[in-house]
């Protein structure tokens, strides 16, 4: 098949209806930014000021686009249903990766558009590049209950409780950077702590929801000063919320903190009228999918990521919340 255009030489509308397919697909995964999104991206793509190619919607459509900070990339493929759809998602992935400036040295995918069989073609012929790692994520929802609303245990250990506003975004940067290093989930974010300060900051922002104060706090210890345990949640719908980010200091693991930030979360989040909540975990994080199967939660669908690294990465561990 002919190879992706790229996206500067796209008619604006036909690339905004792109875009806004992406949107549409994120929704359904509660992954979609808030905001002008759709339009400042469109803007980006024509521009040339963020890398990207497409497919007409009358060969199918697809559109793939990336942005690069320091030295990794973090991208998107997307494609319309229907015949060519994994050719289209093929050709889009490899010219993403093909196209990489030398001094990126890691970007990883994620896709829309795709049947699950299709991912997994997808992913296992992407797979054939060395530097290649699949990460497969799990979404799981949990009903909230009446029962949510009964009274919590003391605080474990005399710990504090803390809103999270009233932690710095250094403080909780470095307990989420210490939370992942070494994990399958630090791939999502990366190593820098840069790139943990702009999760956060989009998180506190509302720009991926209305961030949720009153169902958002963190586990505070005294002496010595330690940040022990964090847990942010953020709007979806008037109804549904979702986890966005559940840390916990991994010298203190294996002593309840994590389940009590759970709980306490869910109570907070019943108490404002919210009827579900969901959050994604990685397929090889066991001890938290663990936590999460005890109290409650269930997977409903997955998502994966795939991650090319210039450099072969050694096997990554597993993680626990």
């Amino acid at each position: 098949m002919e190879p992706p255009r790229p996206a500067h030489d796209a008619p604006a509308e036909e690339l905004l209806e792109l875009v806004h397919q992406v949107q549409r697909e994120l929704l359904l995964r509660d992954e979609a930014p808030t905001g002008p999104w759709v339009e400042e991206s469109t803007t980006d793509l024509r521009t040339g000021a963020k890398a990207g190619w497409y497919y007409p919607v009358d060969s199918g459509g697809g559109v793939a686009f990336r942005t690069e900070r320091e030295t990794a990339s973090f991208a998107h493929v997307h494609v319309g249903p229907g015949p060519g759809a994994l050719p289209r998602a093929i050709a889009l992935s490899e010219v993403l990766i093909e196209s990489l400036p030398g001094t990126i040295q890691s970007v990883s995918v994620g896709f829309t558009g795709l049947t699950t069989e299709q991912e997994q073609a997808l992913t296992s012929r992407l797979s054939e590049r060395p530097g290649s790692t699949v990460i497969q994520r799990f979404a799981m929802e949990r009903e909230l209950r009446s029962r949510d609303g009964e009274g919590l245990p003391p605080v474990p250990d005399a710990l504090t409780l803390v809103p999270i506003r009233d932690i710095s975004l250094d403080a909780l940067s470095l307990l989420d950077q210490r939370a992942f290093r070494g994990t399958t989930d630090e791939l999502l974010v990366g190593t820098e702590l840069e790139e943990y300060r702009r999760v956060l900051t989009a998180y506190l922002s509302g720009t991926v929801g209305r961030f949720l104060d009153e169902a958002s706090t963190a586990l505070y210890r005294a002496e010595p000063p330690t940040l022990a345990g964090a847990i942010l949640a953020c709007e979806k719908s008037a109804r549904r919320a979702v986890f966005q980010d559940f840390m916990v200091d991994p010298s203190l693991r294996g002593r309840g903190y994590g389940a009590y930030l759970l709980r306490w979360a869910m109570r907070a989040l019943w108490a404002l009228g919210y009827e579900r909540v969901r959050l994604w975990v990685s397929a090889s994080n066991e001890p938290a999918r663990r936590l999460y199967d005890s109290v409650g939660f269930s997977v409903t669908h997955s998502a994966v990521i795939y991650r090319w690294d210039r450099t072969p990465l050694p096997p990554q561990p597993q993680s626990a919340r």
